[in-house]
This record gives C-alpha cells, structure tokens and sequence, in this order.
C-alpha cells in the first residue's frame, strides 16, 4: 500500500471515430498516425519545427473552470451568463460565433452547460476556419447529439475534438490502468465502481438540477465512471439494468415553480460483448464516507482496486 505519484492530466480524444492506440502525446491515433496534443502530424523523422503561440479562448466563464486554466490569460471568454460577463478578461464577446468570428483564437475550451455543448460544437466544427477544441464531459446530453457531433468531427481531419475525461489521469486510476493492461490479472471478469459523495453543488442559475439540462445525474456525473468501465472491459456493452431514485436531496427546492427531477442515487449493471460485467453504485447522499471513490477490477488471475490515495494488488 503507497501512494502514487501525481501525473499530469491528458482529455481522451477522438477525431476518426476509431478505436486504436494511444499515441506519445495521449491523442488516440490508428495505426502509424500520430497526432499531438493539437492533432497535428509529426513527420517521421523529420526534425522539430517551431510553432506560433496557440491562442486559447473559452466559451462559457464558470468560474469554478476559470482557475484551472494557464497563467497566459486567454485570448476571449463570451460568458453566456451576465454576471460572470462582468467578472471575466476585458476581451469578451457576446457568443461564441462573434468570437469564432473575430480571429482571435486557434483552439478553445467549452465549459457552458451541458445542453448548449450540441449547438456550440457544431458550430466550431462546421466552421471555415479549423479551430480545436476540448469540451467538458459529457459531449452532449442525448444520444442523437452525441452522434451527429461525432458524425461531424469525422468530416474535419484538420482538427481536434477532445471531451474532458480526467478521472482516467488521476494518478492512482492511471495506475490502475497500467496494472490492468499489463496482464497481471488476466482476463478482466469484473468492475465494480462505487461513489458515495455530497450532493451537486449550485450552478449558475441551478442549471444542474434538471434532467433536461444536465441529460441527468448517471450522464453528467457518471460518464466519467462509465468511461472507466468499458476501459477496464476492453468491450462494448450489450445489455444495461439499472435503477435509481430521488430519495433525499433537493426534494424542497422549487425553481420557477418547478421541482429538481435529478436521481440522487442509482445501481447500474453492464454486461459486455466479451462477457465482463460492470457495476456502477452511485450515491449522493452519504457526505460521510472514508472513501468518496473506490474502484475494483477483478481478472481470472487476480484483483487490483483503489480509492482516491492507494492501489492494492492481489494475485492468485
């Protein structure tokens, strides 16, 4: 039991829509493609070439956000909500199309709510101009979405389409990750992910608290751990049971006369093509928990699970 050491964190990407190896600067590549972290191609071979200052913008100042990014300020930020207008850099526009629009930037960042991700993403990836972009998980709120924003991305080889999946670099998971791909526990059989947390903090304007906004409590919060599962499964589903409830959080909250329709907790079970299952276990409510995340993988050879700090490895 020792703690692992912190690793810098890499968004999963897609452009191709194919699965395919994961290149020197963490881009998904197929075959001998290579892209870097902007999805440019490196010659093979050929040597460095300099390359101008990216200009970075971000759509949608959420301030929360706002604190992760670089010492070098942006090059705009069009908040799509007037407070946070007036807090953020004086190089604003009033949306994202005047600041595709203005030439300012080569690559932005999409941090607005959820249900705006759709409408903003086609219009960064149908516009003339190629501008990369990483996008706050979840990509979209419907399937439908997902799909024509994927369809899309694959019409634009000249850009990068990356969704913020961070839970797969936090040091201790990334461990995990190497351990299970190593083959020390044979062939993964089982995952098991348990969240036992705090309820969802305020949003600007309580955006979270409605299915219709957030594309509910399993895809907001949750495709980060489904994301993990079907990594450790090296599959794709075939069959989901899941149930889940609204039983403590947020049942005496009314906004504009409406009642927050989100679950606030849930069981989720996912079965594979290759005959692994998934398990998800998902509560809200329980703030007093040792361990907010605990995830275990389990093979035919041996176990491997870990929480927040430490990994432990069984081997038969």
């Amino acid at each position: 039991e020792a703690p692992i050491p912190r690793s810098k964190s890499r968004p999963d990407s897609f452009g191709d829509g194919a699965r395919g190896r994961r290149g020197s600067h963490g881009a998904r590549s197929g075959g001998s493609e290579v892209r870097d972290s902007w999805g440019r191609h490196d010659g093979e071979g050929a040597p460095p070439q300099p390359r101008p200052p990216r200009r970075r913008s971000r759509m949608g100042a959420v301030r929360p956000r706002l604190r992760h990014l670089p010492r070098r300020p942006p090059s705009g930020v069009p908040p799509p909500w007037s407070p946070s207008r007036r807090r953020a850099w004086p190089a604003t526009s009033p949306d994202h199309r005047e600041l595709l629009d203005s030439g300012l930037c080569d690559a932005v960042v999409v941090s607005s709510p959820n249900m705006t991700h759709s409408e903003i993403l086609m219009d960064i990836i149908g516009y003339a101009k190629p501008h990369h972009v990483l996008v706050e998980k979840p990509l979209c709120t419907t399937v439908q979405d997902c799909e024509k924003v994927i369809e899309a991305a694959k019409q634009r080889p000249d850009i990068l389409v990356q969704v913020g999946l961070e839970y797969r670099y936090m040091p201790p998971v990334a461990k995990l990750i190497d351990t299970v791909k190593s083959g020390t526990l044979g062939q993964v059989r089982m995952v098991a992910i348990r969240e036992h947390r705090f309820p969802f903090l305020v949003k600007v304007n309580n955006w979270n608290r409605f299915n219709c906004n957030s594309g509910g409590t399993l895809v907001e919060k949750c495709c980060h751990f489904f994301d993990l599962i079907r990594l450790f499964a090296d599959a794709n589903p075939v069959r989901v049971m899941a149930s889940g409830a609204i039983d403590v959080n947020h049942k005496d909250e009314v906004y504009h006369g409406k009642v927050p329709d989100i679950i606030d907790n849930a069981y989720v079970i996912i079965e594979f093509d290759n005959g692994c299952r998934g398990m998800l276990d998902l509560c809200m409510f329980a703030e007093g928990s040792r361990n907010e995340q605990e995830i275990s993988v389990v093979g035919d050879t041996g176990k491997v699970q870990t929480d927040a700090f430490t990994i432990l490895i069984f081997e038969n």
